[in-house]
């Protein structure tokens, strides 16, 4: 399977297409992997489970080779299709190979094809696509994320929001970078207005949330049944969280940050070191956590096992942490 990543970051999508191969499809092999892409093969229903719950991924299929350029044609001419219909597209990653026309070499490669399949550039029974990246690379489409799904319940259109609020792409990929499972008690101490919780919500989870403000608990669930959702949300110290809610799979979390959040005045090294030692306190050993912060940190009884950085704007670079329970 070829997965077509989404590019908008330059490391995290590689990241959540891992970990959820791993938590989905174990037993799976890396292939292949550069810019745009990874290729893996696995059982091919849990591999598609595991694409399911991607957010940083546009689509995925059988991968049906790789070649240089000059070689595309030839390659396509050979390719193994089921019968129907093809519409074939060419899509260059990061802006390599400026000289090619893709709509031009998505003709010359539906031309190879077309001696045994119709081609149908509106409604055909398949897709096929090529991926310019350091080879090109085609695969048949199986799977499309649908992304505007995640537009519609970004910050605005929620009825209680923070402009500060992960985008709800972040947060799904937050927590997919935890290899958590549906049916598993996942945790956001930090919950706010409930962005994270209500993506794990929707993943099939059983999603905990906390907040020390009584308002963004309030708002949270308004939320949650906005979206028709359910999960256990409660007024919370983050010291209290362990005695609070006791043992979880995972935790994924995005603390506040400062000025315009909710810290009760607490400093910030101060609020950080004791949410960690809370996030300790609730895994079990091999536990994960995803937490969000403006500053790359640490904590005793959770080990580092990625981190990826995102400039948001001159004064905020965002750490997106991954700790393993030891």
């Amino acid at each position: 399977m070829l997965l077509e990543l989404s590019g908008e970051h330059p490391t995290l999508p590689t990241a959540e297409a891992l970990a959820c191969l791993r938590a989905e499809a174990p037993g799976f092999h890396q292939i292949g992997s550069g810019p745009g892409y990874l290729i893996v093969k696995g059982d091919a229903g849990r591999m598609g489970r595991a694409v399911d719950r991607l957010a940083l991924t546009h689509r995925a299929g059988r991968h049906l080779g790789s070649c240089g350029l000059d070689a595309l044609e030839r390659t396509a001419a050979g390719l193994d299709l089921p019968p129907g219909s093809v519409c074939v597209r060419v899509r260059a990653v990061q802006g390599l190979y400026p000289e090619v026309d893709t709509y031009a070499l998505a003709r010359k490669v539906g031309n190879a094809l077309s001696s045994a399949h119709a081609i149908d550039l509106t409604s055909p029974a398949m897709y096929v696509r090529v991926l310019l990246s350091d080879e090109a690379h085609l695969f048949l489409v199986e799977r499309e994320i649908d992304r505007r799904s995640f537009e519609q319940r970004k910050v605005a259109e929620r009825p209680f929001f923070s402009p500060i609020s992960l985008h709800p792409r972040y947060a799904r990929a937050l927590i997919n970078l935890t290899e958590a499972r549906a049916g598993d008690r996942l945790l956001d101490p930090f919950c706010g207005t409930g962005g994270i919780v209500i993506e794990a919500a929707l993943m099939g989870m059983k999603a905990i949330g906390s907040d020390i403000d009584p308002a963004m608990v309030d708002g949270c669930r308004r939320n949650l049944r906005h979206f028709g959702l359910e999960a256990e949300v409660e007024v919370a110290d983050v010291g209290d969280v362990p005695e609070m809610f006791g043992e979880v799979a995972a935790v994924a979390t995005d603390p506040p940050y400062g000025r315009a959040a909710s810290t009760r005045k607490e400093d910030l090294d101060t609020l950080y070191s004791r949410g960690m030692r809370s996030i300790a306190g609730v895994l079990p050993p091999g536990g994960r956590a995803g937490v969000v912060l403006p500053i790359e940190a640490g904590a005793e009884g959770l080990e580092l096992q990625e981190l990826h950085r995102q400039r948001v704007h001159r004064s905020l670079t965002r750490h997106y942490h991954v700790f393993i329970r030891r």
